[in-house]
């Protein structure tokens, strides 16, 4: 197993990665643990590592992601007595951390909060970074709440049973902090492809470990994005939102942001912040691990009104502009405020068939 530790902000976070990790939770002693988790997961493994919890299963999907859901949860912890020294446990993928992370920052101003992620997607991206979001009407994450995890536990013993389209969605975020962050990733992911497809334990453990160390560096710097450093974490999201949007959320989110990041790739060149030869190595390792780079080959429609509605009112808009991450070459980035107009066109282009 590999653990990383790090403070941010007044929090101390602790992320657990490898087989056997799920240990870790008996260490929660004479405490209440709420089990929030998909409804798909089976939590007979989980029993035997807590002493006592309640069983709060919610549905995956982004419908999932409503105040509603919340506030039922929270009417469960209230009724059951739970107090701040208790610990709310997420396991799941995105929609799942999002909800219970957004349910313990606000619950009694805050209670422990554990993250047991279940996707690869979760283990890289969802699962780290603090932040809690809800949807409100079509556009996601409009209520959200910044609120560091105590734990995180990946375990690779989930993978195991995960299909492999569920892998390769996860594989796209593992891609943008390569492209972005991490030159080593990047040369790691296009020497190991069959290992990683073939979901070989060192090589998985490698990427999760590389892709959490990038994800929660980023987050210690600026926890709050008001540096303008955490941005680099939407690269090929503010394409990739609005695909989803444009799809009613039909789209999932590996696949939307694998088209977003050659699309904003395509924005950065045409612009001239990324050097010669950059979208041709994003569109290569895209291609290597066989990611959409077209909407073309995706299973759903794009309302183009739609797609361009929810790029409107992208919250990183200030103004008139959007801050986006520009790659101005591999492991390294740029951000840059471009006007929105010019987002929108290039976004048409690239979301029609």
């Amino acid at each position: 197993m590999i653990e990383i530790s790090e403070d941010i902000c007044c929090s101390k976070v602790n992320i657990v990665i490898g087989k056997g990790a799920l240990s870790k939770l008996s260490e929660i002693k004479d405490k209440n643990v709420a089990l929030i988790h998909s409804k798909k997961i089976n939590v007979d493994g989980i029993k035997t590592y807590l002493e006592r919890f309640y069983d709060i299963p919610i549905n995956d999907g982004e419908d999932s992601k409503d105040l509603s859901n919340v506030m039922l949860i929270i009417k469960e912890l209230f009724n059951r007595g739970f107090d701040r020294g208790d610990y709310l446990v997420a396991l799941g993928g995105g929609t799942v951390t999002d909800v219970a992370g957004f349910v313990a920052s606000i619950y009694l101003r805050g209670i422990n909060l554990i993250n047991i992620p279940t996707t690869l997607l979760g283990m890289v991206d969802a699962s780290i970074g603090g932040k809690n979001g809800v949807n409100f009407g079509d556009i996601k994450n409009v209520l959200g709440t910044f609120y560091q995890p105590s734990l995180i536990i990946s375990d690779l013993k989930f993978l195991e049973t995960l299909p492999a389209d569920e892998l390769l969605k996860g594989l796209a975020e593992v891609i943008k902090y390569g492209l972005t962050l991490d030159k080593e990733l990047y040369d790691f992911l296009s020497l190991n492809k069959d290992k990683i497809l073939a979901k070989d334990e060192e090589a998985l453990e490698e990427i999760i470990y590389r892709s959490s160390l990038d994800k929660i560096n980023v987050v210690k710097e600026d926890e709050r994005e008001n540096k303008g450093i955490r941005i680099v974490l939407n690269f090929g999201h503010t394409i990739g939102h609005a695909i989803e949007a444009g799809s009613e959320f039909m789209i999932a989110h590996g696949y939307a942001v694998s088209v977003g990041m050659l699309c904003e790739a395509k924005i950065a060149e045409e612009l001239g912040y990324a050097e010669e030869g950059v979208v041709e190595d994003v569109l290569w390792l895209i291609q290597l691990y066989g990611l959409p780079y077209d909407v073309s080959q995706l299973k759903y429609d794009i309302n183009l009104d739609k797609a361009i509605s929810a790029i409107e009112r992208d919250k990183k808009h200030r103004g008139n502009v959007i801050k986006m991450p520009f790659p101005t070459r591999i492991g390294s980035w740029k951000g840059v405020d471009v006007p929105l107009e010019i987002i929108k066109g290039f976004a048409f282009q690239c979301l029609r068939k």
